[in-house]
């Protein structure tokens, strides 16, 4: 079976994240499925081809479509495809009508706007729609229109796998008294003024702490160029305490989240990845409403560290991370909280034996006709 994949390659890493997590299920429950990644040049950060390639599937390009050249392009790029997966790329489905045979199962993310009411056209050509959300996000009406196609999942995750805390720092070299904090700047995809302040803040507030907390360390991850580093207050050589890592594999990514002592994140993704490793997590949302909403539920349930973009400075993030640091017993029932609000629902799993359903269901369908 061939499976590829169309991760968003405008976004962060979270859309790569989820679908090397469903590649690994399906691998895992059937060792003959093939996968392999597809990233649109029309839309693509370059930043998100390293990313890809670190899952270890082999990763192509889908060069420009111009209208005499559309049809071959797409049956060189899918026309082996047994099943498309696209995460938040559904608006290549119309491509589906060169390449009929393969099945299209989509994961949308959750709506910037009203964009899941106005792409229905393209979900109700596809066989099926996840939802990997936990239930704490209110299910968006706009699906109940193609709500026959749509399996709520609840997130990607696949923190069983993940060695326990201790074996983790063994792993990664840390010693049990360093502090660790982890931040990854995903090549600032939610804008570099975005980006830059929390870089600054994260940085400043490090090296304020690092007065009450001299073993205190800062990794900054999945930093594949020095230059996206640059903002004000950061020094061009960082000083010892601060360690830079390259993109690693999604699966190494969860062994440094397991093993840090605070995760500082944006996103949606890397948020419910902490939360169900059991690391205590700074959100600092990113400016769309998905990560709004999720900042404001885990705020509500008091499941993890809240700062708005706007109250973002070395001060304010020093006093953050020092709470975090310091407040066991408050730490380990935030910890909890954030943990029993992220899991739940068939995650991973569900996702990938609807997939491999949806393929077995239309390869009988074209038996019969």
């Amino acid at each position: 079976m061939n499976v590829i994949m169309l991760p968003s390659a405008t976004g962060g890493l979270g859309h790569i994240g989820r679908t090397s997590a469903l590649a690994r299920m399906l691998m895992r429950l059937d060792p003959s499925v093939n996968v392999e990644y597809l990233l649109d040049t029309e839309r693509l950060r370059p930043f998100n081809i390293d990313a890809t390639a670190r899952t270890g599937s082999r990763v192509s390009l889908l060069p420009p479509r111009p209208r005499d050249a559309r049809d071959a392009i797409v049956r060189a790029c899918l026309g082996h495809a047994d099943v498309i997966v696209d995460d938040n790329v559904r608006y290549l489905v119309p491509l589906r009508q060169i390449v009929p045979r393969a099945a299209w199962v989509s994961i949308p993310m959750y709506p910037l706007g009203d964009e899941l009411f106005m792409d229905w056209p393209f979900m109700a050509q596809m066989e099926a729609v996840i939802w990997a959300y936990p239930s704490m996000l209110d299910f968006p009406p706009e699906l109940e229109i193609v709500g026959s196609k749509v399996l709520r999942t609840g997130p990607f995750l696949e923190h069983e796998a993940v060695p326990p805390r201790d074996e983790a720092r063994a792993r990664l070299g840390f010693a049990e008294d360093e502090a660790i904090v982890i931040y990854s700047p995903r090549g600032m995809s939610f804008g570099l003024e975005f980006g830059q302040r929390v870089l600054t803040g994260v940085f400043g507030g490090a090296a304020k702490l690092r007065s009450e907390r001299p073993r205190l360390r800062l990794l900054l991850l999945a930093v594949s160029d020095q230059a996206e580093l640059h903002a004000p207050g950061i020094p061009d050589e960082l000083p010892d305490w601060v360690t830079v890592v390259d993109v690693v594999p999604p699966d190494q990514m969860l062994v440094y989240l397991r093993a840090a002592d605070i995760a500082v994140t944006e996103g949606s993704n890397m948020t419910q990845e902490a939360a169900a490793l059991g690391t205590p997590i700074v959100m600092i949302p990113g400016p769309i409403y998905e990560t709004w909403l999720l900042g404001t539920r885990l705020y509500e349930q008091e499941a993890a560290s809240i700062i708005w973009i706007e109250h973002v400075t070395p001060d304010s993030v020093v006093d953050f991370f020092r709470t975090v640091l310091t407040g066991s017993s408050s730490r380990a029932a935030m910890v909890r909280r954030a943990k029993e609000l992220v899991t739940g629902g068939g995650g991973v799993e569900a996702a990938a034996r609807l997939v491999l359903k949806t393929v077995a269901d239309r390869s009988q369908s074209r038996m019969l006709l």
